[in-house]
């Protein structure tokens, strides 16, 4: 019988959403700030250049934490947050179907959310700071 360790399964989570968020967060601080906080305060998240300073910090420092796995946990909590209210958005106020070939869907936003509340149970697993330093529960 072959053993699995579970300890383990957190890795490849953390990677592709370091790897999502990276990309995501990136243009949000350095490309088109201003774009990003004029989007959020048309959503009524005012003032905007807050928010997309909250966002933009959110996703992209808490890519290189999920990479290294350091807080993994509080991390994760934030960007459900984010991810939450930004599939919130899309299946209420835009009417975005689940999937549509050819359409931005909600699936891929629920698919994050989903792996993000896995990693928020399981911590950031072996090969993570959170692990050397102990702050991961047994």
């Amino acid at each position: 019988m072959v053993a699995i360790d579970v300890s383990w399964a957190p890795i490849p989570l953390r990677l592709l959403l370091a790897a999502i968020f990276l990309v995501h967060g990136y243009p949000k601080l350095f490309k088109d700030f201003k774009g990003t906080a004029g989007f959020l305060a048309g959503l009524g998240f005012k003032p905007g250049i807050f928010w997309a300073f909250v966002l933009g910090v959110t996703e992209f420092v808490g890519a290189f934490a999920l990479l290294l796995g350091f807080a993994s946990r509080v991390v994760a909590g934030l960007l459900i947050v984010s991810m939450s209210v930004a599939t919130l958005l899309k299946i209420f106020k835009w009417k975005a179907p689940f999937t549509k070939q050819g359409e931005t869907g909600w699936e891929f936003d629920a698919l994050i959310v989903a792996a993000l509340i896995t990693l928020f149970l399981l911590g950031s697993g072996t090969w993570s700071i959170d692990q050397a330093v102990g702050w991961m529960p047994g």
